[in-house]
């Protein structure tokens, strides 16, 4: 009998359930580390690294404050600054992923351009006024500060942009010095 690629194609359904047990069972038998490193890695930080330089970002933002020497009373109004800005960001970063994932949702679907380019136009104004709420929230700080307090302030921050601050890369890509 003269071998024909058909009879593979006919036999190959019955083959893979016992190649699938195979390999179930093998991965049954490997410690979980090497299973693990076998699966690709993401370049997501993962959970506990998230909450780890959050904390770091948290400690240099409370030395930061501590450098500029707050009286009490400038740290009250700055908390409570603080406060209200966080809750108007959530809210307004809320907003503005939810734009966005319509849009996405609306690119896939059989929206027209006319109705993209409107979800654009919101997705793009509600980024605009997070910039501006972020804006209005430094200038709320910078009131309670004294013109030492404020030159230190712009000192610490730009200190910031050095160490390659997220900011400092949206810098890099517009700054219009480099053409």
């Amino acid at each position: 009998m003269k071998f024909r690629p058909i009879y593979l194609l006919t036999a190959l359904p019955l083959l893979l359930p016992v190649g699938s047990m195979i390999s179930a069972h093998a991965n049954a038998r490997l410690p979980n580390s090497v299973v693990a490193q076998e699966t690709p890695q993401t370049g997501k930080p993962s959970q506990e690294e998230w909450r780890q330089k959050r904390q770091k970002h948290k400690e240099s933002r409370e030395q930061a404050w501590q450098t500029l020497n707050l009286t009490p009373e400038q740290t009250t109004q700055i908390d409570q600054i603080r406060t209200e800005g966080r809750e108007t960001q959530r809210n307004k970063r809320q907003a503005f992923h939810t734009a966005r994932e319509q849009m996405l949702k609306m690119m896939a679907s059989e929206a027209s351009d006319d109705q993209l380019r409107a979800q654009r136009q919101v997705v793009e104004s509600l980024h605009k006024e997070m910039e501006e709420a972020r804006f209005e929230h430094k200038l709320k700080i910078r009131k309670v500060l004294t013109p030492e307090q404020r030159q230190k302030w712009v000192e610490l921050k730009q200190h910031r942009k050095g160490r390659g601050h997220r900011h400092s890369r949206r810098q890099r890509q517009f700054n219009p010095s480099d053409k």
